[in-house]
Parts: C-alpha cells; sequence; structure tokens
C-alpha cells in the first residue's frame, strides 16, 4: 500500500483490495484516514483525487462522486455501523457508475469494466484513469476576478479551485494541491474584504512565489515520470550535458531521481516526495565534487534543498562530445559483458544536445532504443544493426536538427522564425510539414514543455520530415 489516503482513488469502492487481508481491510484504513484528518479535509481530498483521476469530467460530475465517496465513508465509519455497511455501499457506488444515466464522471473505457461482475468490476473501475493531453495552465485571475468569484461563491470557492487546479496537476502529490488551495483562499480572504486591497495581493504572492516555482518544478517532473518511456535515459543526457560529468555519474543521479518520484510523485501526501527531493538534493552537491562545479551551480547548492533544486533546474546546459560513441554500431551494445551498453550509447547521442526538452529527447532516444532492443533479440546481432544502420543515423540526426531548430527559436522573433521555416516549403505535404516543425519548436522547445503533446508532436515532425526516413 502507497499510503491510506490513495485508497480513496480505488479501494474506496472495491471492498477487499487484497483478499487474503479480508473485506474490512479498506474500510479500515479510510476511516483512519477520515478520523485523521476529519471530515472536511477528506472530502477535499476525494475531490482532489478525482479531480486527477477525471480531469475532463464536470465540476458537476467530481463533486457528485466525492459528495458519495464522503457519505459513504462517514455512514460506515461510525462506531454502530454494521459490519457490512462498506461493503454494500460500496457495491452500490460501483453500479452507479455503470447506470445509463450515471452522475459520475465519464471515461471512454468505462463499458468494458461494466461488463464484469463483483470484484472484478470495481478492481477495473477504479484502475480507470485518463491518459489524454495535458490541460492547459490554470491561468492567473486578476485581483478584481478573483474578489467577485470569492463572494459569488462563498463557501464553494476552495473546493471548485481545488478541482481547476488538480486536474491540470494530475500527476503530483495531492496533499501539494490542498496547500495551493489553502494559500489561495486565505488570500482571497484576507485581500478581498471589505474592498480589494492590490497592496495585499502583492504582499501574499510575494510569499507564494517560492512555493510556486517550486511546484512548477515538481509538476513537469511529476508529469514526465508518469508519460514518458524513456525518462530515465533522457535523464541522464540531462544532467550529463548540464554539468559535464561522464556516463557513471549521470547516470547515478538520473536513477536516483527517477526512483524517487516513481516511488512519491502519485502518493497524496507531500513527505514521501519532500524527503527523496532532499535526499537528491545531499547527492547532487556532493560536497566533495563541488569545487569542479561552476559558480552558478555552487550558488545553488548553497540554497536550502528545495530551493536548491529549482536553482539547477534553471541554469544553462551545455553540449558535451564524448569520442567514444559507438560508430560503426556494434554488438557490443547488446552483450550483458558490456555493462549498460545501450544505455551508454542513448547517453553519449543525448549529451550532445542541450536546447531539446526532456519530452522530445526521449521520443527521439525511444525509437533509437526500441530499434537496437531488436537487433539485439535478432539471430545475427550484426547483421541486423548493419542494417539498421541508416535508420539509426537518420534518427540520431533528427536530433541535431531539433536542436538547431530549437536554437533558432530561442534567437528569432516569432514572426521571423514562422518566415524561415516555411520559406521552402513548397506544395501540400511541404507546407504541413514546415508547420509541424513550427508546433514543435513553439510548443516544445522549453524545458517545462508538456510531456504527452511534445510526444504526439516528435512523432509527427518524424512522420512528415522526410530526412528522417522513418
Amino acid at each position: 500500500m502507497r499510503n491510506t489516503a490513495l485508497i480513496l482513488i480505488s479501494a474506496i469502492i472495491i471492498p477487499a483490495l487484497v483478499a487474503d487481508k479480508g473485506k474490512n481491510y479498506a474500510k479500515e484504513n479510510v476511516c483512519q484516514e477520515l478520523r485523521t484528518i476529519g471530515i472536511d479535509k477528506f472530502r477535499e481530498m476525494v475531490t482532489v483525487l478525482y479531480s486527477q483521476k477525471f480531469p475532463y469530467g464536470t465540476f458537476e460530475e467530481v463533486n457528485c462522486v466525492a459528495d458519495e465517496m464522503t457519505k459513504l465513508a462517514e455512514k460506515c465509519c461510525k462506531d454502530d455501523a454494521s459490519p457490512d455497511c462498506y461493503d454494500k455501499g460500496a457495491t452500490e457506488i460501483s453500479e452507479k457508475s455503470c447506470g445509463k444515466d450515471s452522475p459520475f464522471p465519464k471515461h471512454p473505457d468505462i463499458e468494458q469494466c461494466c461488463t464484469l461482475q463483483g470484484p472484478e468490476r470495481k478492481l477495473c473501475l477504479a484502475s480507470l484513469r485518463y491518459t489524454s493531453d495535458e490541460l492547459p495552465s490554470l491561468l492567473e485571475p486578476t485581483n478584481e476576478e478573483i474578489c467577485t468569484q470569492h463572494r459569488e461563491h462563498g463557501n464553494g470557492y476552495a473546493v471548485r479551485y481545488v478541482y481547476e487546479f488538480a486536474r491540470r496537476h494530475r500527476s503530483i502529490p495531492a496533499g501539494f494541491v490542498l496547500n495551493a488551495t489553502q494559500y489561495h483562499v486565505r488570500m482571497a480572504e484576507r485581500c478581498c474584504h471589505p474592498a480589494i486591497k492590490n497592496t495585499c495581493f502583492l504582499q501574499e504572492k510575494l510569499q507564494q512565489s517560492s512555493f510556486k516555482i517550486f511546484l512548477r518544478f515538481l509538476s513537469n517532473n511529476c508529469n514526465n515520470q508518469v508519460n514518458l518511456k524513456s525518462y530515465r535515459s533522457g535523464l541522464s543526457a540531462y544532467y550529463g550535458n548540464l554539468l559535464g560529468v561522464s556516463f557513471e555519474e549521470a547516470s547515478t543521479l538520473s536513477s536516483h531521481f527517477q526512483s524517487g518520484l516513481e516511488k512519491c510523485c502519485l502518493q497524496p501526501q507531500p513527505a514521501c516526495i519532500m524527503e527523496e527531493l532532499a535526499s537528491f538534493q545531499k547527492v547532487l552537491c556532493n560536497e566533495s565534487k563541488l569545487e569542479a562545479m561552476s559558480k552558478e551551480f555552487q550558488r545553488c547548492c548553497r540554497k536550502s534543498p528545495l530551493d536548491s533544486l529549482t536553482c539547477v533546474d534553471d541554469l544553462k546546459r551545455q553540449p558535451h562530445h564524448f569520442k567514444d560513441l559507438t560508430n560503426p554500431l556494434s554488438s557490443q551494445l547488446c552483450k550483458e559483458a558490456q555493462p549498460h551498453g545501450l544505455d551508454r550509447y542513448l547517453f553519449l547521442i543525448g549529451v550532445r544536445h542541450a536546447s531539446i526538452s526532456l519530452p522530445v529527447m526521449t521520443t527521439v532516444l525511444d525509437r533509437i532504443k526500441n530499434t537496437v532492443t531488436v537487433c539485439c533479440s535478432a539471430a545475427d546481432v550484426t547483421a541486423c544493426l548493419t542494417e539498421k544502420e541508416s535508420k539509426l543515423k537518420k534518427t540520431t540526426a533528427l536530433l541535431s536538427k531539433i536542436d538547431d531548430t530549437c536554437l533558432q527559436y530561442f534567437k528569432l522573433e516569432l514572426a521571423a522564425f514562422k518566415t524561415m521555416m516555411q520559406r521552402e516549403a513548397q506544395g501540400e505535404r511541404a507546407k504541413m510539414r514546415a508547420q509541424a516543425w513550427v508546433e514543435l519548436a513553439t510548443s516544445c522547445c522549453f524545458q517545462h514543455s508538456p510531456a504527452q503533446l511534445c510526444q504526439k508532436m516528435t512523432e509527427e515532425v518524424i512522420k512528415y520530415d522526410n530526412d528522417t526516413g522513418v
């Protein structure tokens, strides 16, 4: 079990997650959570989890399921509740989820769950989660808009903010969403009465700035962890060109960081990720190696652990070229006697490119990895790699082209960049290809680019770009 609160997402509609622990296992954990945080916070936590789970559900739908879950827990956690109260209530909720006019959030795969019966149906319903593109960031409302909404919704203002914020940050611990909501509601309560006080808003926003920077950092990295296939390979290249370190050092850092994210991003309570990030900062800012690092990096490491990580996150990266890039491709990549052969090969390719975001980098590296992996399983590895060499070189060359395109995008005004990209586009396919490149650059060159969207845009560029041959 990751955390008792996480059970609210799944076990709350499952009478027993683990058969040998009995029907009361889920109930006991939910009731313990309810007693610990109280009914109001319990409902807020349920709202966060279901907003993250169903980001395309309407506020009314998410609010409805949060009400049902909270009422079930409140009713069945009383001392005089019948032993089967929770089990029966959970079954009724699962049946309601499959009703034709269900008021709960919809999911495109719900019908296949509803063909099942009993615990299998509940397990299937619990595992539903959207994998669609990220929603746009929540726009910062004006002071006047905040006060107007706060007056209109009164006590309901907080839960509406929870819903909007959670569904746009669906890969981070729910506790951070509650913290962000608490800060925002406190600001509205302090600064809107009796009249709008702009100086009050300014003071509150300055106090929250460090938290918001950290939240952007965490949301970006957790989103990458959840959605990117070859995230660890991309991270190794990232730390390689950020710090100018060897594959071994970069691999150690990426493994430590990625393992912490994998363990903690989807846990509701923040403690896990805070501990993991503090532990990672100690490894990243190892005192024995600090003197060899840049002054900017040393300056970042003198900050508090979390501020240190966001500071390092903003440092400029530099491309690095190592001489031992395997060329031509060798069957040594596949041999167990060659430690991390394929990972090292991907690192040596990726570390050369410092202007590419991780979603784009990992998408291309994943293509290279898949091609080589297929050859490693072939009867004649060398012959397979020889056959695929041209394809691999063209895919690798695509990284250089994306790198150059992003450099141009950062240098030029948008209108000039679009003109440059479309200058030689003759014919319908060429125009579509140029447009795919423009969209990739404008959406995905920035470091904090959306993972799912940029994977799709990279695939579009590969599809339209004749030079890749893939």
